[in-house]
């Protein structure tokens, strides 16, 4: 699932959510959520995706082919 490809590439490049709300300055709380599967912080899907490709881009994902894996949920 979408959050936890998130979790485990922040984690293996050792960066803690702090981390990534700096670089995306998305608040933690919502970093968490995403992580969470849970995208109901973001405020519409439109804004999830935008989240989703900032973080992508911050934990060296694809995030093309993250945002095609949060459409396909």
């Amino acid at each position: 699932m979408v959050g936890e490809r998130i979790t485990d590439a922040r984690r293996s490049h050792g960066l803690s959510i702090d981390d990534v709300a700096a670089t995306t300055r998305l608040r933690p709380l919502t970093i968490q959520a995403i992580e969470d599967n849970d995208f109901s912080l973001c405020g519409g899907d439109s804004y999830a995706i935008g989240h989703l490709r900032m973080i992508a881009e911050a934990v060296g994902l694809d995030s093309n082919d993250l945002v095609a894996e949060y459409r396909r949920r």
